[in-house]
């Protein structure tokens, strides 16, 4: 049997130690989110369900004083709908997208209001009202879905 030189001993040191800590960290990582994935597609069950949303586009989480997944979708008639479901008790309320403002115009309203660097925008409850938060550098936005105007500003 061939001896290894020092130089390809280190590599393969190196390389176990790398491929170890690779290893760990995507642990980690689907140890940290596999908690929401699953509470995500409980909210999409539970939106096909009560809300008979027939195709799925995307789901949000809001964190307010409470927190809330929102999921959007299509009904069986082709109506855009959101569903919301509190996490806590997961009691569900069921929104047309027609009815309220798009997370478009919820940006621009924000942006109106002084929003510099949007991150994010997400479909959420407070106070039992339907809002979009817009997630900026300078602060929050609640924006109000049905009539479009600035609830609350929060300051980071």
């Amino acid at each position: 049997m061939k001896k290894l030189t020092p130089v390809k001993q280190y590599l393969l040191g190196f390389t176990l130690v790398f491929i170890a800590l690779l290893i760990a960290i995507v642990a980690v990582f689907y140890s940290a989110l596999s908690p929401r994935w699953q509470a995500e597609k409980e909210a999409q069950a539970l939106a096909k369900e009560f809300a008979e949303l027939k195709t799925i586009t995307s789901v949000d989480v809001y964190n307010g004083k409470q927190a809330y997944y929102s999921v959007f979708g299509s009904n069986s008639k082709d109506e855009k709908e959101v569903v919301v479901i509190s996490k806590e008790d997961q009691e569900i309320f069921v929104f047309e997208e027609s009815e309220g403002i798009s997370r478009k115009q919820a940006e621009k309203v924000a942006k109106s209001s002084g929003a510099k660097g949007i991150s994010k925008v997400v479909f959420g409850l407070s106070n039992q009202e339907p809002i979009w938060e817009v997630t900026a550098d300078n602060g929050f936005y609640l924006i109000s879905f049905e009539t479009g105007e600035l609830i609350k500003k929060e300051g980071l």
